[in-house]
């Protein structure tokens, strides 16, 4: 311990780590906003800021790794008393300290903003362990690069950005795993598929300790086997381990449905996950504006978001995407309309059928600007085929009769499509 202490005391990144916990704020707080006050959400966007400490501190620790062999003390630190490998242990874990306390600097600061909105509950530790679990295994790499090719600014530079691109291109969620980009409540990271990526960082790290970069003292091919063979298992666990990550899965695995969701005191009932409950105030106006549907709208009597069924969910189950009510009024939107129309059946010819859908689809965007209180919010692009959005956000402006009027001759259209 006490020459961790020296090693983290005389360490140069010890004036860089103001600049980690920079780093981590801005990209905690500069990419998005809107995950403050959901537990899951902040947890994992404590947890993104990883992906770039990842690769500054694998470029450090290939710098730092490379001191010893550039000032040509590669004899004396052989030929210590101490063995090898506690010294590479202790110059990763000094590396690890700083980049590690940077890290939760960030995660403590997303928890405070949150706090107020969310209720009880706390970070998930799941979320921060998979991106402390990438930290590590970027130091592992940086550190094993520098000592073997000891460069003071090539090696640094290469090892970064092999990082950042190597997780970039093959490290998210739906390949590798070693980082999410949101944390939905309906999804949470098990504690096996964690274990297997922590798996791969602490091989790595053992392959960084324990791969001699000299054979001295050794002599003959068996004994230089020998001096190998630690790097050699370490290596070949650090493959098995990579082979797990990559047919694990999804690192993020569906939750149990709760037994008690968060639901609006509204008729019709809205349901979110216990802890979204931070919406439920704005829910309970999309609730108010769907009571508030001309007669001839039929609505379900409940919404639920997805997950929270289990088994027995539906296509219309709404998700909360970055916090958007939109896309909570856009699925509420199809269910109200299947609700007010017969049931659908396959049309006599493809002409009946195109206007049947247009009909559709033009109800349903009147529904969720309705639902909603205005207009496709401008930052989402696209939407039904053939529906004119501003148009919509016009009509809605519309005394009611005008309305009313507009929708009959949709449902009149799609209640006279002839079944095949």
């Amino acid at each position: 311990m006490r020459i961790l202490w020296m090693e983290l005391r005389r360490s140069p990144l010890r004036w860089w780590f103001p600049v980690l916990v920079a780093l981590d704020v801005a990209v905690l707080f500069g990419r998005s906003q809107w995950w403050i006050g959901v537990w899951p959400q902040a947890s994992a966007a404590a947890q993104i800021p990883a992906f770039y400490l990842g690769p500054f501190l694998a470029a450090y620790a290939a710098w730092a790794s490379g001191r010893i062999h550039r000032l040509g003390f590669e004899d004396q630190h052989t030929a210590g008393t101490r063995p090898r490998w506690r010294v590479e242990v202790t110059h990763i874990t000094a590396v690890a300290v700083y980049g590690g306390v940077a890290y939760l600097v960030g995660a403590l600061v997303a928890a405070a903003v949150s706090y107020r909105d969310a209720g009880p509950g706390f970070l998930w530790p799941s979320y921060l362990l998979l991106g402390a679990a990438l930290i590590v295994l970027c130091i592992a790499v940086g550190h094993i690069a520098g000592r073997w090719f000891p460069s003071a600014f090539a090696t640094p530079v290469i090892s970064g950005l092999a990082c950042f691109l190597v997780v970039t291109m093959n490290g998210g969620p739906a390949k590798a795993g070693l980082f999410v980009l949101s944390g939905a409540p309906a999804v949470e990271v098990t504690p096996g598929r964690l274990a297997v990526r922590w798996g791969l960082a602490l091989c790595a790290v053992a392959v960084a300790v324990l791969t001699p970069r000299s054979l001295s003292g050794y002599t003959g091919e068996r004994g230089k086997l020998i001096a190998r063979l630690p790097a050699i298992g370490s290596s070949a666990l650090a493959v098995v381990c990579l082979a797990g990550v990559l047919t694990a899965g999804p690192v993020q695995t569906a939750r149990a449905n709760p037994s008690a969701p968060a639901c609006t005191r509204t008729e019709p009932k809205i349901c979110v996950w216990p802890e979204e409950r931070m919406y439920l105030p704005r829910l309970e106006a999309l609730a108010r504006r769907v009571s508030a549907l001309p007669p001839l709208i039929k609505s379900p009597s409940s919404f639920y978001e997805e997950g929270l069924r289990g088994d027995k969910g539906q296509d219309t189950d709404f998700s909360i995407f970055e916090g958007s009510m939109w896309e909570v009024a856009d699925s509420m939107s199809i269910a109200i309309s299947r609700t007010s129309t017969p049931p659908f059946c396959e049309a006599a010819n493809s002409d009946a059928d195109d206007r049947r859908m247009a009909a559709y689809f033009e109800l349903d965007s009147w529904l969720a600007a309705r639902i909603s209180g205005a207009g496709q919010p401008s930052d989402i692009h696209g939407g039904p085929p053939g529906v004119d959005q501003r148009a919509i956000a016009r009509l809605i402006k519309q005394p009611e009769p005008v309305q009313v009027d507009w929708v009959k001759k949709r449902i009149k259209v799609i209640e006279g499509t002839h079944c095949a």
